[in-house]
């Protein structure tokens, strides 16, 4: 071969190494920061602080994937417990849900949460109570710039989160919920995760982060 071809062969070579590299490179940072909690500016310290229940991803690619989570029936109902406590006293229900955008995501979710599609859709036994339904494209909650402005504007502080999954969209809204300066608690029995060892080991992490772990019977039993 002569010596020019084989300087372009190798430029070639090179600059297809180098693609590879460069969309290796913005798969792994997306899915990185796709599971990464926001961060943001500290809340304000409210003369009449409210608290708020934030129901999350509680949707059919969730929690109608009976391979990844079983028959979760009594997970909704438990969630739907929450939200008629929260009614009846008033508190602030926010509902959450997953929805791709981000084609890498998409790939790498095997097309659950597309936009328009039966799956984003919030599971057909959750109590929707309201119209206040926020949408998300990553893990973290408060990646919503309308999610955040509206605890802002109704001048909530303490939070408490039903849903799914404890190991990620949960433990990411907690995260940035305590990097903004809210007080954060979970509902260890109104969470899902895809086995009870992952539940244990993400519930001293929740400890070991200083979010508040709490039940339901506890968070009903709330003056």
């Amino acid at each position: 071969m002569k010596k020019s071809k084989l300087n372009k062969v190798k430029i070639i070579l090179f600059t297809v190494i180098g693609i590879v590299i460069v969309c290796a490179a913005i798969i792994v940072l997306t899915i990185s920061n796709a599971n990464r909690p926001t961060k943001g500016a500290l809340i304000a310290k409210y003369a009449d602080p409210k608290a708020a229940l934030l129901v999350i991803d509680i949707q059919n690619d969730v929690t109608g994937n009976k391979e990844r989570y079983g028959d979760t029936t009594d997970f909704v109902a438990k969630a739907n417990e929450a939200i008629t406590f929260a009614e009846k006293r008033d508190m602030e229900i926010l509902y959450v849900k997953n929805v791709y955008s981000n084609p890498i995501l998409l790939l790498f979710s095997g097309g659950g949460g597309k936009e328009g599609t039966y799956g984003t859709e919030f599971d057909g036994g959750l109590n929707i109570s309201n119209e206040n339904v926020f949408v998300k494209s990553i893990g973290d909650s408060f990646s919503s710039a309308v999610f955040e402005e509206y605890l802002i504007s109704h001048g909530v502080d303490t939070l408490y989160l039903v849903g799914a999954d404890a190991a990620g969209c949960i433990y990411n809204t907690a995260l940035g919920g305590l990097n903004r300066g809210y007080h954060v608690n979970v509902m260890n029995d109104a969470i899902i995760t895809i086995n009870d060892k992952t539940m244990s080991k993400m519930l001293m992490q929740y400890e070991k982060d200083g979010i508040g772990i709490i039940d339901l019977s506890t968070f009903m039993n709330f003056p």
